[in-house]
């Protein structure tokens, strides 16, 4: 679907589309253009559940996979 921005930067999202959106939404920002995300009720509880997801992994060995991963894009990247 098309839609347009205006010249006060607002964006009109038509109503089919934000049928079920809660009155809060998270926009996040990609290369490819910009995420909507609606906010969860309870986000510390939704942040607990992704947290129990995680590997049984120390902090340390987390920070140490991502920062390796995150080399590795960028290099790909050059």
């Amino acid at each position: 679907m098309l839609t347009r921005i205006d010249q006060k930067g607002r964006l009109y999202i038509p109503k089919a589309m934000r049928e079920g959106l809660p009155d809060e939404v998270y926009l996040v920002r990609l290369d490819e253009g910009i995420l909507i995300v609606p906010k969860p009720p309870d986000p510390l509880r939704e942040l607990e559940e992704l947290g129990r997801k995680l590997p049984d992994k120390s902090i340390h060995e987390l920070r140490k996979e991502i920062l390796e991963e995150a080399t590795k894009e960028a290099e790909g990247a050059e």
